[in-house]
């Protein structure tokens, strides 16, 4: 509101109580200039947050991944009617196990142990029926895997188990100079 008054010379003067239309205006739109900013800000946080959570858990996941693999062959199932035979050869090996889920038991689940090439990077993998897939290894100029048959005066190791329902005492996985070597059951 303005109140006129008069000045000694005679002219008038408005004093101004209030904002005028443009100030408000003018402040709205700077408050929500802020308030878009900080709202984009929050959302790139956000999305930030999520793919530390995602890039962690893919790290823990591969970290785990040999540990994984060693309980999977630890639980191997063999001759029974719902498991599958335990069958391989130097590049792969498949068998049936019990693998953990979410809701804290195991179910039976079948394990695909595979040397794996994607784009020229050789990768040891464990694929499960469950859909996970597990990196065991990667990055390796030479991986074959080896069956014990027998543990016996140093052991007799084959390069292909056939498919019955027996299974080898354990897994060898020669990468590069290094051996991995997996116990099956109780037996191993």
């Amino acid at each position: 509101m303005r109140r006129p008054e008069l000045r000694a010379d005679g002219r008038r003067v408005c004093e101004r109580r209030g904002f005028t239309l443009v100030e408000v205006m003018v402040a709205l739109l700077v408050s929500a200039v802020v308030v878009l900013g900080a709202r984009t800000m929050l959302e790139q946080l956000g999305d930030e947050a999520t793919r530390i959570v995602r890039y962690a858990a893919r790290t823990d996941r591969d970290a785990n991944a040999e540990r994984q693999l060693r309980a999977l062959t630890r639980r191997l199932e063999i001759a029974t009617t719902a498991s599958s035979e335990f069958g391989g050869d130097e590049q792969s090996a498949h068998f049936s196990s019990w693998c953990d889920v979410p809701g804290g038991w195991q179910e039976r689940c079948g394990v695909t142990l595979a040397v794996d090439v994607q784009s020229e990077k050789r990768m040891l993998v464990a694929r499960l029926s469950t859909g996970e897939e597990l990196i065991v290894r990667n990055q390796f100029e030479h991986c074959e895997l080896r069956y014990l048959k027998d543990a016996s005066v140093g052991g007799t190791w084959f390069r292909s188990w056939g498919e019955g329902i027996s299974a080898p005492i354990a897994i060898g996985v020669i990468v590069d100079r290094d051996t991995l070597i997996l116990r099956i059951g109780e037996r191993g």
